[in-house]
């Protein structure tokens, strides 16, 4: 005979199974309407990618060769460009483009892959920078305290790559750098070391006056110097710390320096550089940095090198 309880004790396990199977119907539903829902991807903005200046500079002079494009500024276009400049040292972007559109130039900014920082490339925009009056960076991470010089790119083999690697080495530094191989113009026209008649000159002879010391690199044969790595001077200047500093720095790294306020240093001491001319005319330190083969084509002495120069590049930013 069934009893009241044996009917409750059959009735609760059936309870519990379709309590279960409901809330499995439940969760498969909402597990569908999940799958149904159109997922949301949120997109993260991303600025211009990191410009690698080394490899911009190394595209920008890979056609320098003798008897390439030049076209001899007059002396308004070379006045353009260095007030350009000076608008954009002075932080005034807008009023240094106005002045560099005056002449195809144009003002553009990029960071910087290899430090990070931001950089102000003042380039000729007309007819890919065919006229060869070269190229200008501004670090404007820090108050520009000094300069690079790169007067005979690809002519003195790899200046260009030291000129780089210095810039980035240092804060506050200005790049200049020609436009053309020294001998691409007639009667040695594009050879901005030895004439006052360049954008180069004139962007130099800019940054001298408002007091920017400056490193000019070179390059030169061993055989033309025999036994010597570098030698190291201030033009027609009198050598000063910064000239004894960089010496100094280049014998400790196991290189053979001649300096040429003390000793004859063969034609390579750079007293007629227009630029170092300049300098000494108005009292700004100013260095002639003439480097073996070795020292400029090997990365690694490179690298030494530009550790070397640029300690005199921060020296000079102690300056008032």
């Amino acid at each position: 005979m069934e009893t009241r309880g044996s009917r409750r004790t059959l009735l609760l396990p059936v309870a519990v199974l379709l309590v279960l199977a409901a809330l499995a119907g439940v969760l498969t539903l909402a597990a569908r309407g999940r799958a149904d829902r159109p997922r949301v991807v949120r997109s993260v903005p991303s600025g211009p990618a990191p410009v690698d200046l080394a490899a911009r500079v190394d595209e920008y002079t890979a056609d320098f060769a003798p008897g390439g494009p030049y076209t001899a500024p007059d002396a308004a276009q070379r006045r353009a460009v260095a007030d350009g400049v000076l608008g954009a040292l002075d932080g005034q972007p807008d009023q240094a483009g106005r002045e560099l559109a005056r002449v195809g130039y144009r003002l553009t900014e990029f960071t910087e892959a290899a430090t990070g920082r931001r950089v102000a490339e003042i380039a000729d925009g007309t007819t890919a920078g065919s006229r060869g009056w070269g190229r200008v960076y501004l670090d404007l991470s820090a108050r520009a305290n000094w300069s690079v010089q790169v007067p005979h790119p690809v002519s003195d083999a790899r200046t260009e790559a030291l000129g780089v690697e210095l810039f980035r080495a240092a804060p506050g530094g200005v790049l200049v750098l020609a436009g053309a191989h020294r001998r691409a113009g007639a009667d040695g026209s594009s050879d901005v070391a030895h004439r006052s008649d360049t954008v180069f000159a004139a962007v130099v002879e800019a940054l001298g006056g408002r007091g920017l010391p400056g490193i000019q690199v070179h390059g030169f044969d061993e055989g033309s110097l025999p036994g010597q790595d570098a030698v190291v001077s201030s033009g027609a200047g009198q050598a000063g710390p910064a000239a004894e500093l960089t010496a100094a720095g280049l014998g400790r790294a196991g290189y053979a320096v001649c300096r040429a306020w003390r000793e004859k240093c063969g034609q390579l001491e750079g007293t007629t550089n227009v630029e170092g001319r300049f300098a000494a005319g108005v009292g700004v330190p100013w260095l002639h940095v003439e480097l073996g083969n070795g020292l400029r084509t090997e990365p690694a002495r490179r690298a030494v090198v530009a550790g070397v120069l640029a300690e005199t590049a921060r020296s000079w930013g102690a300056r008032p």
